[in-house]
């Protein structure tokens, strides 16, 4: 894509990036309030993230996204940490502050938020996180600031060992943590308010998640997958089935989209035009489908 005249450029930097709504809202973001701004989709592999962050500095970006697979990784390529990333552990968010490269992360903050909207007692309820990577390691880190009772489930336990210890470490606070196996799922559901899912677990097309359908989902539960797509994953489905509250991942998408655009502009974020452009977005690609 060229760039001409004044235009400063913002992006998302991940592999793949292509399913990204990202684009959608920023773009409508900056055209409601005239910032000379683009926001664009770069594809990078892990081994050429090194060279792509070096281009996007050189080519003096305003900032840009980091999504999977590059969160962790990516802190060896910024110059500052703000203090929630470092304390997180993960980049999603990243400033050009006259070419020094400041990370954020806006994920914790952009669930959290989801979360508030939808009617959820942060305080006085009990979370299980499936997954320990970069969005569910900021999920965990802002949740333990309001609640002790989290549960964080993952296919390799060691990596929620560790969490659990950096938790501890730098919070004061304790998690349990479990394996993430059918019998510890259905261990952690019955003393759940809230399921957050940040896994592939539960999506349309990951088999291995077919086992959630023998699980009880109690109809009380709010049930929040981060992960979205063209279509309704099969835990919301299933959630919605048995009468459980759902949240979808574009509401956690719309609040750290927001929360990132303040970084780059340091204007408030038009909300509810980003939440506009993205549910035309999804209308058109329904139709489109139906086609």
């Amino acid at each position: 894509m060229l760039i001409t005249g004044k235009t400063r450029v913002c992006g998302i930097i991940g592999n793949p990036v292509e399913h990204s709504l990202s684009p959608v809202m920023h773009n409508a973001a900056f055209a409601e309030l005239g910032i000379d701004c683009v926001y664009v989709p770069f594809r990078v592999l892990p081994e050429s993230l090194k060279d792509a962050v070096h281009g996007l500095r050189s080519q003096g970006v305003l900032g840009f996204n980091v999504t999977f697979p590059h969160k962790i990784e990516i802190i060896k390529h910024m110059q500052k940490l703000n203090q929630t990333a470092r304390q997180i552990g993960a980049v999603n968010t990243v400033l050009n502050a006259k070419g020094d490269l400041v990370g954020y992360n806006t994920d914790g903050i952009g669930a959290v938020e989801a979360l508030r909207q939808n009617g959820v007692d942060l305080p006085n309820a009990g979370f299980t996180i499936l997954g320990a990577g970069g969005a569910a390691r900021a999920i965990v880190f802002t949740l333990a600031e309001t609640t002790s009772r989290i549960q964080v489930l993952n296919r390799t336990f060691e990596k929620a060992k560790k969490l659990k210890r950096e938790v501890k470490r730098k919070l004061r606070r304790d998690i349990m943590v479990l394996p993430l196996t059918k019998k510890c799922l259905t261990q952690a559901l019955s003393t759940t308010n809230v399921l957050v899912n940040t896994t592939s677990v539960g999506a349309n097309a990951d088999p291995k998640g077919s086992f959630l359908d023998e699980l009880g989902l109690d109809r009380r539960m709010t049930v929040f997958d981060i992960v979205y797509g063209q279509s309704e994953s099969m835990l919301l489905q299933k959630a919605r089935q048995q009468g459980c509250r759902t949240i979808g991942g574009i509401e956690m998408l719309l609040h750290q989209g927001a929360s990132a655009f303040e970084i780059w502009t340091g204007r408030r974020a038009p909300i509810e035009t980003m939440r506009r452009a993205l549910a035309s977005h999804q209308v058109k690609q329904a139709k489109d489908n139906a086609w």
